[in-house]
């Protein structure tokens, strides 16, 4: 009698515990899953819509393929329920290639605090990719889902790289390493992407892959076989409308070009360093579970979708940018700018130095700026 109480609350505390496991990833320091495992996505209706290793909070959405957007609202297990909201609006391709101006807000601003003396002639032309998760590998290719030494997905990185300056754009790649990868990965590759932002870029691209059955992304674009791509917006920033503006210029312009290759877009918690700029983006190519081939091709395919969506295919292109994400960034400049200055003020008032300290502290508390000796600097922070 008492072996099978026991035996029956043992198995009530598994139960318990496995109920509570989708909700319980929330507490843990982490963007996506460690255990190798995923979420699905069901509706209330059971319907999947789709899986992946990210964590997902109440609140967050995801927007389809369809462009439906459902939004997170309750956990079962490893599902993740969500709730249909509405069809989301893409803009429309003749509005994205119409003539304007030239310059965004947050590069008009970014060369001011970089202390560029002529800010309206510098020219934001490059494209800046990098690897948060630089570690992350395709099990079909290389055997392991990582490698400490840089894993696969710095191949795609790479790939798209050249794919964009054999289209003559000016691209700069970091294969920098963040790791481990855990929860701080992003702190650490805030850093890599201050570095990038020096280089003018008019986006930063941070190239990742997904962890889940690799029938979620498997595609064939064009005749070849290929990978989808998951665009991911953070919620946990103050530019989170204007990079999902950007996030809808980049999948209205894939869908037009490459059907079928935008698995959907996360609006998801986190921060993804997006609060330094609005074309800061987050993309998934593929799942651990496919070929690298696979995600280089399609790495490939994007290197002819990301300039037309930055504003960089025509020279007037920049502008009609400006008209859908410039709204949001000029709200999203004015709130870096009221909270900076009152640092700023404070950081003065405290230290007693003056205006000048200032200088001081744009290079030493936000990273801005060119240190003395940066060059051959080998201490270690």
């Amino acid at each position: 009698m008492k072996k099978s109480f026991f035996i029956t609350l043992i198995l009530s505390l598994l139960l318990f515990s496995n109920t509570l496991s989708a909700n319980s990833w929330l507490d843990l320091d982490l963007t996506e899953r460690n255990d190798g495992s995923y979420f699905t996505l069901v509706t209330e209706e059971g319907q999947i819509l789709t899986r992946t290793a990210r964590i997902l909070d109440i609140g967050d959405s995801y927007i389809a393929s369809d462009n439906r957007r459902y939004e997170v609202v309750g956990y079962e297990d490893d599902n993740i329920i969500v709730e249909y909201k509405e069809t989301v609006e893409l803009p429309t391709i003749s509005d994205i290639f119409q003539t304007a101006a030239p310059k965004s807000w947050w590069e008009k601003l970014t060369g001011f605090l970089f202390g560029s003396s002529d800010v309206e002639a510098e020219e934001w032309k490059s494209i800046g990719i990098y690897h948060t998760h630089n570690a992350e590998s395709y099990v079909p290719t290389s055997g392991v889902d990582s490698e400490a030494q840089g894993g696969d997905i710095l191949e795609v990185g790479r790939v798209m790289a050249e794919s964009l300056r054999e289209q003559g754009y000016e691209v700069h790649w970091s294969d920098n390493s963040h790791l481990p990868h855990d929860g701080q990965a992003y702190a650490r590759s805030r850093r890599t992407v201050m570095e990038l932002i020096k280089q003018q870029p008019a986006t930063l691209i941070d190239i990742h892959r997904d962890a889940t059955p690799p029938e979620v992304y498997q595609v064939e674009i064009d005749g070849k076989p290929a990978s989808k791509v998951r665009i991911v917006v953070g919620r946990q920033n103050q530019n989170r409308e204007a990079t999902m503006e950007y996030a809808k210029r980049i999948k209205a312009i894939a869908d037009e070009k490459f059907p079928g290759i935008i698995e959907g877009i996360f609006d998801a918690r986190g921060n993804y360093n997006q609060d330094i700029g609005p074309r800061v983006i987050l993309l998934e190519f593929g799942t651990h579970t496919i070929p690298l081939d696979l995600a280089k091709q399609s790495a490939q395919f994007f290197a002819q979708i990301i300039p037309a969506a930055a504003g960089l295919s025509s020279p007037g292109a920049a502008q009609t940018e400006d008209a859908t994400i410039g709204s949001a960034a000029r709200r999203s400049i004015l709130w870096v700018l009221g909270i900076t200055a009152a640092v700023a003020v404070g950081y003065v008032i405290l230290n007693k130095e003056g205006l000048g300290s200032i200088k001081n502290f744009f290079s030493k508390e936000m990273g801005l700026g060119n240190r003395p000796n940066d060059e051959n600097d080998g201490d270690g922070e």
